[in-house]
């Protein structure tokens, strides 16, 4: 699973909700290992401290941050749970 590749194909709430599924599939799989946070209460830690600091997300990338998330931003924010500290 490539998750930034896989966030950018998600527009609609199903697409949203595939990849969550691939999202459960992959932490129930060897490739688990790849990621920083690979338990629930890392993962929601990260997925936490990713949302405390998504205005600097959007800064360094010469973005404005949206006034509601889009589904593909949901899906980046989780993927972004996997790897943040």
């Amino acid at each position: 699973m490539d998750l930034v590749t896989d966030t950018e194909r998600i527009v609609t709430r199903e697409d949203l909700a595939n990849f969550v599924a691939a999202l459960a599939a992959a932490a129930d799989s060897p490739e688990v290992d790849e990621w920083e946070n690979n338990n629930l209460p890392r993962f929601l830690d990260g997925l936490s401290g990713w949302l405390y600091g998504m205005r600097g997300y959007f800064v360094n990338q010469g973005l404005n941050e949206p006034e509601q998330p889009s589904w593909k931003l949901v899906g980046e924010m989780l993927a972004a749970a996997t790897l943040y500290e």
